[in-house]
């Protein structure tokens, strides 16, 4: 084949039949298209520095230009500054072009190589037809030479974001490399050393030229120029500048393998790719693909192993075992990520290569239980492997979060890893018992405590622990799903918690759960707070002081709950329970520890009763005036307010022991009960549904005060009280007012009910009095 030949330059004779630039001669048959292109791309302007009329020593020294364009049709070409034409022109130059459709016509050289080739000349044909060059004659640059120069450069640091660049530019056909240097020398020299260290394919696929005045005006990969050029220096945005003279280079993050090969070094690369090349399978294209491929052939530490293992894993079938086992010996898979090593130990497992398929599942497990297990989990095949993960699984998980714990878990299960009973109890006490209590932890939960039984011990443990200082997490936790899983109401240090939970949901009365709980010795304060959220009543007070160990109350918190209960009026929760419970107080060893205010009111309280209970029995006994001042000249003795309501409230209380005549003689006798007594039947007499039974007793009452009229104020209570009940029934209905009458009629005495009658008809008019009376009849009443 061979490449055809084309001689370009400012010639008096040539191809076009007229003086100008032109071809001066070229090997026939080659097409008017490609003609023009290479007329296009040898285009040379000098440059501004180069004086008219310069000596020969001077236009040698004028940068040479070496371009190489590849593609379906190639081109090669040495344009060099010749000075004046045969016009004497100044400004001619002499461009010597290469052109194959074969880019096997290379053989093993790089384009890169021609630079200085004796093929190259500078002078006119007489010839027109030029004869196809069979064969390239590179020239004296090669890689020692490369390697020497940029050894020696200030810029070499710059080299691996050159390469970096250039397969962009090849790859990517977006932004150019532009090459500023001292001279076209230079530039060919970084080009060389681009050339030996880039992947073959690409050094081949890569346009450059060695010297353009006007870069931004070029389609090559990479062009070269002088600082004293035409260099647009604002535009970035379209090329990446290394400026080697001025040490100003574009930002660009770095390739990894292009700083590997940077190190690796000139003359190391031809075996390297070589090497490579025995690996690849044909698809690569630039650094990215080559990556893997080359850290596989020359070890790699282990951010290597990252890009290695997928490329590795992906086409271990096709290398073979022999060959992943001599790439294993190469990759230190000690310490990567667990996701990294999963398939890699898979495909080296399944091709067959054992020791390396060991040591990658060895790594992986160490990673795996190390790390944040993610991801699908590895099925271990080797014994070292297993070994190692029982061991290292029995140190991680009790100290693990409950996530990592969860996963680990489920990988030991898969792979029918043992995990000791110490272990696991450990890490249900450690790592699951405090998350039992977040939302929806049944959901994943679940199934690990079903399967790991000494899990569930150590987690009742850690609830065993959180019942002391957080009972009511405990006794919430008992109504969800994880119960019955956990065994929480077979647990013994759980009894506590599952007391309260079944008083709370009525299965057991709260006093009999405090006396269960209260069997251990201690009463934690949260218990009573859930037993009873509103505090203790009189009724809870005194059921308890019967049912629960009684030394208890003299300690807390059972000793400060039984307080504030005391200190509750009687009225919320009734006198005679209330009175019950002081009395039974007095005879408990809890009243000499009670607070002093509160035992003064206890004995108060009991004192009073007292006064009451014998006025009650004086009534039979001949001597109810003695008791009955008694009472009046105690009451007078208190100076507090309350203390004189709550006697006044007992006695009202129990209204229904005292017959109405010697009732009768208190009621004269203590103003301040008339008008506690008169309030509370007030609100009976004028609500919104009266009530007869109240009026009859104030009736009846009235009734007797008539009798004791000899008594000092008799008369005028008994007008007062007279008047205002028969106003209050006279505004009632007809049947309220027939009740009460018909309930003074059985009462008696036998009078009572006529006087009722008789007086109503003053109050409530005759009609009124007419009805009753007339009701009366028709009942059998005496009239």
């Amino acid at each position: 084949m061979g490449f055809s030949q084309l001689y370009y330059t400012s010639c008096e004779r040539g191809l076009s039949g007229h003086p100008g630039y032109q071809f001066n001669a070229a090997t026939p048959g080659v097409r008017p298209d490609v003609m023009a292109e290479v007329a296009s791309m040898t285009a040379y302007k000098p440059p501004p520095t180069l004086a008219y009329d310069v000596d020969p020593a001077v236009l040698a020294a004028a940068p040479v230009n070496l371009c190489y364009r590849p593609g379906s049709t190639t081109v090669l070409a040495q344009v060099a500054f010749v000075g004046t034409d045969y016009s004497r022109r100044f400004g001619n130059y002499f461009a010597h072009a290469l052109v194959t459709e074969n880019q096997a016509d290379f053989g093993q050289a790089l384009p890169i190589e021609l630079w200085g080739s004796a093929l190259w000349t500078r002078r006119e044909a007489d010839d027109p037809a030029l004869p196809v060059l069979g064969g390239l004659v590179p020239g004296t640059l090669d890689r020692h030479e490369a390697m020497e120069f940029v050894a020696a450069h200030p810029g070499a640091r710059h080299l691996p974001a050159l390469l970096t660049a250039i397969d962009l530019a090849v790859r990517k056909q977006e932004r150019k490399v532009v090459l500023i240097e001292r001279d076209a020398d230079a530039v060919a020299r970084w080009i060389a050393a681009a050339s030996y260290l880039l992947p073959p394919e690409t050094a081949r696929q890569m346009s450059f030229s060695t010297y353009e005045h006007e870069p931004r005006q070029s389609r090559m990969n990479v062009v070269g120029t002088l600082a004293e050029s035409d260099v647009d220096r604002n535009g970035f945005e379209t090329y990446h500048l290394f400026d080697l003279v001025a040490d100003e280079v574009s930002e660009i993050p770095v390739h990894p393998l292009a700083q590997f090969l940077v190190d690796m070094g000139v003359e190391s690369a031809e075996e390297l790719w070589r090497r490579a090349g025995d690996l690849a399978d044909g698809s690569e294209h630039g650094l990215d693909d080559w990556h893997p491929v080359v850290l596989a052939d020359n070890g790699t530490d282990r951010e290597g192993v990252v890009v290695v293992a997928p490329w590795l894993a992906a086409h271990a079938r096709r290398l073979g075992a022999p060959t992943v086992d001599r790439i294993g010996t190469l990759l230190d898979v000690e310490g990567c990520p667990a996701d990294v090593l999963a398939p890699l130990a898979e495909a080296v497992g399944a091709v067959g290569a054992r020791g390396f398929a060991e040591n990658v599942e060895l790594a992986w497990a160490r990673a795996f239980v190390a790390g944040s297990p993610t991801g699908s989990a590895l099925s271990l095949r080797s014994a070292s492997a297993r070994d190692y993960a029982a061991v290292a699984l029995a140190e991680r998980l009790p100290v693990s979060s409950a996530d990592v714990a969860a996963a680990l878990l489920s990988w030991a299960a898969t792979c029918r890893i043992p995990v000791s009973d110490d272990v696991q109890f450990q890490t249900g006490l450690r790592a699951f018992g405090p998350e039992v209590f977040g939302e929806n932890a049944g959901a994943w939960l679940l199934p690990l405590l079903r399967d790991w039984p000494d899990l569930r011990a150590g987690v009742v443990a850690h609830l065993s622990t959180v019942v002391r200082s957080d009972l009511s997490k405990v006794v919430d936790l008992l109504s969800s799903e994880l119960a019955p899983a956990l065994g929480l109401r077979q647990a013994p240090g759980l009894t506590t918690a599952v007391l309260v939970a079944d008083a709370a949901a009525g299965r057991i009365p709260p006093s009999r759960a405090l006396a269960r709980i209260a069997d251990s010795g201690m009463v934690p304060p949260e218990v009573l707070t859930r037993l009873w959220p509103n505090g203790w009543t009189h009724h809870d007070a005194l059921l308890l002081l019967e049912n629960v160990e009684k030394r208890l109350f003299c300690e807390s918190p059972l000793l400060e709950w039984l307080d504030s209960a005391l200190l509750l009026p009687p009225s919320e929760s009734g006198g005679e329970t209330y009175d019950r419970l002081c009395a039974k107080v007095r005879e408990e060893p809890v009243m000499d520890v009670l607070p002093r205010d509160t035992v003064k009111q206890i004995t108060t309280r009991f004192e009073t009763v007292a006064l009451v209970d014998r006025m009650v029995a004086a009534q039979s006994a001949g001597q109810f005036d003695q008791r009955m001042k008694e009472f009046i000249q105690a009451f007078h003795r208190v100076r507090s307010g309350p203390r004189k309501a709550d006697m006044l409230s007992m006695v009202l209380d129990r209204i229904g022991e005292f017959r109405f005549e010697w009732f009768a003689l208190l009621y004269v006798a203590l103003g301040a009960l008339r008008k506690a007594y008169w309030d509370e039947a007030d609100q009976a007499l004028n609500g919104r549904r009266p009530d007869p039974a109240v009026a009859a007793d104030l009736l009846t009452l009235a009734w007797h005060l008539k009798d004791i009229g000899s008594v000092r104020g008799a008369n005028a209570a008994h007008r007062t009280l007279q008047d205002h009940t028969l106003k209050s029934v006279g505004k009632w209905r007809r049947s309220d007012v027939l009740r009460t009458a018909e309930m003074l009629r059985r009462r008696g005495p036998a009078d009572l009910a006529d006087w009722f009658a008789e007086q109503s008809s003053t109050y409530a008019g005759n009609a009124i009095a007419r009805f009753v009376l007339k009701q009366m009849r028709k009942r059998g009443a005496k009239p």
